[in-house]
């Protein structure tokens, strides 16, 4: 008998499956199917114990192979790590350059004619200074402007490393100053000589009636450079030809008009992007209300949008005298002291000022202002007392900004006897020490705000420095005593400094720094950039 036969007596111990058939009356079964053939065959008791083994079996697997999961969460595994190779090279420092925005500009000759010319206006004294003592310096050889009695072409600056101290990055600054009294054009205008870069923000200017705006863009690069313009005003974004794709030859100028691109505008703000070369770009301005002549500035480029701006000083030097050139003069929308702001973004918001007078017995003026975005917004402050502010700027958005004030003298007889005007443009902060340059001309104050939360402690080492004839002065070379200061949390530092003289600014934080000039009825200011990057030490992967 094989293992799958049973005998008869394990045959009859089986249960009987019910079948579905029936008895009648007569007990005869009815109904019941027909017997079909089938080739199930019954399990037997070796194959049943087969199979709950391998159950058993594949149940414990899953166990084991959970139990491994688990444990490697809580043992902790052989690592390695791999660091590729790589050095360390300290680039030998290169020269610096810096570049000065050259003489004041006008449209037209002396007579008048050739009204689409550019043409200079006198010539513009540059003081400079290098750490290594060695200046070069040089021309663009290329502008639109026209000579006058003059050199048309900006100034460029270069200062290679010591011999003696390769190592040491190369410190170089400078700034230039210009009285002009030609027809029309009346005032004092100075500025600093800066590096050059790819994206710069002009906040300032005016196409109006008696308001004549320049561009000017200046390559120093052996490369040609492709400046794109964005000009913006109180309406919103100006769609002009001719703002893209401007060419500026490899050792060249451009200098276009605004009002060729943006005609009776009153608060323009131009975006200025670069591509190949890189250009220093500024604006200069002049005025003339009715007969009179009102002023001339060149504005550099203020601080990129940021949400926290700082204007170090803003000077208002007499507030009698402007009330009075009010009274008398036409055309006097931008005489009262204004700030000038706008958010390049989508998004509107609230701006929140702090005008921090420079006599401390006086509160702080504070006022917010809603602001709509893609459009130029001029804030007016009207009555602003006789003094020097710094300003504060806070936003939600970034934002750019600059402010604009008057000056004017009163003459013996009761009439103004000169007027000028000056844009103070917002600055970026210095964290590390930096050498700057007093233009010459009038009285200089130096405006160093501490935005921190702790006082800051500065100091003023005089350096020599060199006119542009190439003279030493020796009496600034030998004075190399510091003057320190302290800063309290907020404050404003304003200490007057010697025209035409270098200074490093040594100070243990993070401080906005800026120069504001005044004297007789004219007026200007100019902002400090922080030093130009040197040799930073490179981690070189093979």
């Amino acid at each position: 008998m094989s293992d799958n036969e049973l005998t008869p007596d394990e045959a009859a111990a089986l249960p009987v499956e019910p079948t579905g058939a029936e008895f009648d009356d007569d007990h005869e079964l009815t109904g019941a199917p027909e017997p079909e053939s089938s080739t199930r065959r019954p399990v037997s008791a070796k194959a049943a114990a087969a199979i709950g083994a391998r159950v058993v079996g594949g149940v414990l697997g899953i166990g084991i192979a959970a139990a491994a999961v688990l444990g490697s969460t809580f043992v902790e595994l052989p690592s390695s790590t791999a660091t590729p190779p790589s050095e360390l090279v300290v680039p030998v420092p290169t020269a610096q350059q810096l570049t000065c925005p050259g003489p004041l500009l006008r449209l037209s000759d002396e007579s008048g004619a050739a009204a689409s010319t550019v043409f200079t206006l006198g010539q513009a004294v540059t003081r400079f200074s290098s750490s290594t003592g060695a200046v070069e310096q040089s021309r663009i050889s290329a502008s639109d402007a026209q000579p006058g009695e003059s050199v048309a072409e900006p100034l460029v600056l270069s200062a290679a490393p010591d011999a003696q101290s390769p190592d040491l990055d190369v410190l170089l600054s400078g700034a230039q100053s210009q009285s002009v009294a030609v027809g029309d054009y009346v005032g004092f205008a100075s500025a600093a000589c800066r590096a050059v870069g790819g994206d710069s923000w002009l906040v300032g200017g005016a196409t109006t009636t008696g308001r004549t705006t320049l561009i000017s863009l200046t390559n120093p690069t052996e490369v040609a450079s492709t400046v794109d313009l964005e000009i913006f005003d109180e309406r919103g974004v100006v769609s002009a030809a001719g703002t893209g794709g401007i060419v500026v030859p490899p050792n060249g100028q451009r200098v276009l008009s605004l009002a060729g691109f943006a005609p009776g505008i009153s608060s323009p703000v131009v975006h200025v992007t670069s591509s190949g070369g890189q250009i220093t770009a500024e604006l200069q301005q002049s005025i003339v209300r009715g007969l009179d002549a009102g002023g001339v500035e060149i504005i550099g480029a203020t601080q990129p949008p940021a949400r926290s701006v700082f204007l170090p000083g803003m000077v208002v030097t007499n507030l009698e005298a402007i009330q009075a050139l009010r009274g008398t003069a036409t055309q006097t929308d931008d005489v009262i002291a204004a700030i000038r702001v706008f958010l390049p973004g989508e998004e509107s918001t609230t701006l929140s000022f702090t005008l921090t007078p420079a006599d401390t017995e006086r509160d702080p003026i504070r006022f917010t202002r809603d602001v709509s975005a893609g459009v130029v917004t001029d804030i007016p402050i009207e009555e602003l007392e006789t003094g020097a502010y710094s300003v504060q700027i806070e936003s939600d958005e970034p934002v750019v900004a600059a402010a604009r004030t008057t000056s004017a003298v009163i003459a013996s007889g009761g009439g103004i006897s000169a007027t000028d005007f000056a844009w103070f443009t917002a600055s970026p902060a210095l964290t590390e020490d930096t050498q700057f340059t007093v233009a010459s001309g009038l009285d200089a104050v130096l405006n160093v705000v501490n935005p921190g939360d702790t006082d800051v402690v500065v100091s003023l080492v005089a350096a020599g420095d060199t006119v542009a004839d190439g003279s030493a002065n020796d009496e600034a070379a030998d004075d190399q005593a510091a003057n320190e200061y302290t800063i309290e949390a907020g404050a404003t530092l304003r200490v007057p400094v010697p025209n035409g003289e270098t200074l490093t600014l040594v100070h243990s934080s993070r401080v906005f720094v800026s120069v504001t000039q005044a004297g007789d009825g004219f007026l200007s200011a100019y902002s400090i950039d922080p030093q130009t990057p040197g040799s930073s030490p490179l981690t070189v992967f093979p």
